[in-house]
């Protein structure tokens, strides 16, 4: 098959299937139209179609590890209350205040059995029911404190510690969901064999000026990692790592959108990832905790687990990046061209100090919004946002690198973006069964 290039080719196109995605198997083309990224009615209906319907990425269980304890954020665009009420059950509650819509928790964290609406003082528990409104007599009989609590996300569970919410009452059971996606956050977890993981404190939040799938793209696309990061590399050459290793691995497609880039990469340390030098006394440690991966997890296992690194994604925003650190990094569309990034460092449990703070010091160097990657990222992705002002002469990226190809490698295949692509463009579409998932 031959395509027109043309503009008003590509446009006629579009216009006329409403798919922006262009793929062809038998020739190997593979598409993306620009307005994906650009046009404000594409995002309001991934809003719809995606965001509101998927199983999304809330918090880590860590996090709220106490009955009473909370932490506020926006998940896809709305503000929750991500918390642990009195019965010992993780909520996800809307911050809104059922009277007038103001937030009922301003605070960031913290641990109480109550939310308390500063505008009125409408007062609601942490599992939800609304329980104190000043001068209830004055209301109608049909206003009852039972119909009036806090909203929630439609479901919530949990898996390996990683708490989802959909806000989609028909949205499958999320182990469904996660397909082969849920072997590889086992793969994450399985590295706190001990006592589990935990979320290190504090975040990291920052944007950038793009669409929110640049960044999804960048995250598991190994072809850029040697030319955009360039300094990186150079830098931990110079401290004696072997860049002669590369990315060698494989792009997988994991089903449901999500996808994974699965390599070894010369940063990779078994259970600890780092390019900085270590005492003998972390370097004795790092081999004892292996030698107990082994024996805890077996050694094909273990192997798995900790001689290899994974940029994980999991469909539509959440991304664990197992790379020079361990990198939980949430996406939150604001507009066409900007999008909000929340990201926290993860590690094993109870981790010695000396090994904590390697881990920490590998995250900053590397992942840390003042990295080496990321600003070098953040540039990239801004510069494409940019380039998509010449729209109307070149309408389509091509996501086409590897298509066809038997035995894929990391940088010489985009498998891992097309897998997303391709659950997107569905999902755009409304889905073979009329919109459902």
């Amino acid at each position: 098959m031959t395509i027109d290039h043309s503009t008003e080719a590509t446009n006629l196109t579009v216009r006329r299937t409403g798919r922006m995605v262009h793929d062809v198997p038998e020739t190997g083309e593979f598409m993306v139209h620009r307005s994906a990224f650009t046009d404000g009615a594409v995002l309001e209906r991934e809003r719809r179609n995606i965001l509101s319907r998927c199983w999304v990425y809330v918090g880590h269980a860590s996090e709220i590890p106490n009955v009473g304890d909370y932490r506020t954020r926006s998940v896809v665009g709305r503000q929750v209350i991500f918390c642990r009420d009195r019965n010992d059950e993780v909520r996800v509650l809307l911050n809104t205040c059922r009277h007038r819509g103001a937030l009922v928790c301003r605070e960031p964290q913290g641990n109480d059995t109550t939310f308390t609406c500063f505008y009125h003082k409408w007062q609601y528990r942490n599992s939800g029911e609304l329980i104190g409104v000043p001068g209830k007599i004055s209301f109608p009989e049909s206003f009852t404190l039972a119909d009036n609590g806090l909203a929630s996300a439609s479901q919530v569970e949990t898996y390996r510690d990683f708490v989802f919410a959909s806000f989609d009452s028909s949205a499958p059971p999320l182990v469904e969901y996660l397909a082969g996606a849920a072997d590889f956050i086992d793969r994450i977890a399985d590295q706190g064999f001990r006592d589990g993981m935990e979320i290190v404190d504090g975040a990291h939040l920052y944007s950038m000026r793009c669409n929110w799938k640049l960044v999804v793209e960048n995250s598991i696309d190994g072809y850029h990692g040697f030319p955009v990061h360039s300094t990186y590399f150079q830098y931990i050459g110079s401290r004696g790592v072997d860049l002669s290793v590369g990315l060698d691995g494989v792009p997988r497609d994991l089903g449901n959108g999500h996808a994974c880039l699965d390599y070894l990469a010369p940063f990779a340390r078994t259970v600890a990832r780092t390019t900085a030098p270590m005492s003998d006394r972390a370097k004795q440690l790092i081999t004892d905790i292996r030698a107990e991966a082994d024996a805890a997890l077996g050694e094909e296992r273990a192997a798995l687990v900790a001689d290899r690194s994974k940029n994980i994604f999991v469909y539509p925003n959440l991304l664990i990046i197992d790379a020079a650190s361990l990198q939980i990094r949430v996406l939150d569309p604001v507009a066409t061209d900007y999008t909000n990034i929340s990201a926290w460092l993860l590690a094993p449990r109870g981790e010695d100090r000396e090994l904590r703070q390697i881990r920490s010091d590998s995250y900053q160097e590397f992942l840390g919004p003042g990295g080496f990657a990321t600003p070098d990222d953040c540039e990239a992705l801004e510069t494409c946002q940019i380039g998509y002002q010449n729209i109307a002469e070149v309408e389509w990226n091509l996501v086409n690198k590897g298509y066809g190809v038997d035995a894929p490698e990391a940088v010489d295949n985009e498998t891992q973006i097309r897998a997303f692509w391709r659950q997107w463009d569905s999902d755009m579409a409304g889905g073979p069964d009329g919109g459902t998932r």
